[in-house]
């Protein structure tokens, strides 16, 4: 109940500020220096409005998802153009959304994870911010890309003949 009286309170009061902003009177403005006016002729010339600002064509031109263009998710579509540039079309509340696919970077392989060969599985040990370190074991055929790529790094190189 006090929340509600405190904001009818605020409402109040910004509506009583914005009142006397309005009914404030405007600045004066400074007197123009006095030129001896000279007689002209009465005639009234009516002139034409001024033509509305048009949008331009580019402007205009409603963007569709081209008809080629695979769904990547409800409402976002991917398409290839033919000098081969990926394009992002997503939907939204407020239209079509367009631009080019931002570059992938490559997953760095982790340094400091340890790597224990047990057989047919491997042991995985990293730093892990609660215990110390965290310890998981996964059977060789059974690897995540990311294991697999700290599992390379960690062999020892083969001696070249």
């Amino acid at each position: 109940m006090k929340s509600i009286c405190i904001l009818a309170v605020m409402a109040v009061a910004a509506w009583a500020t914005v009142q006397e902003s309005s009914t404030q009177p405007a600045p004066a403005k400074k007197a123009a220096p006095k030129t001896t006016p000279k007689p002209a002729a009465k005639t009234t010339v009516k002139t034409a409005p001024a033509p509305r600002k048009t949008a331009t064509p580019a402007a205009r031109a409603i963007v569709e998802i081209p008809k080629d263009a695979k769904e990547i998710s409800p409402g976002l579509y991917r398409w290839v153009d033919p000098k081969g540039q990926a394009w992002i079309y997503n939907k939204t509340p407020f239209g079509l959304m367009s631009g080019p696919e931002p570059p992938k970077e490559p997953e760095t392989v982790p340094t400091d994870w340890k790597v224990f060969d047990e057989g047919d599985s491997l042991t995985f040990e990293r730093p892990w911010p609660f215990s110390g370190t965290k310890r998981w074991t996964v059977k060789k055929t059974e690897l995540s890309p990311m294991e697999t790529a700290v599992w390379k790094r960690s062999q020892p190189d083969a001696p070249k003949p």
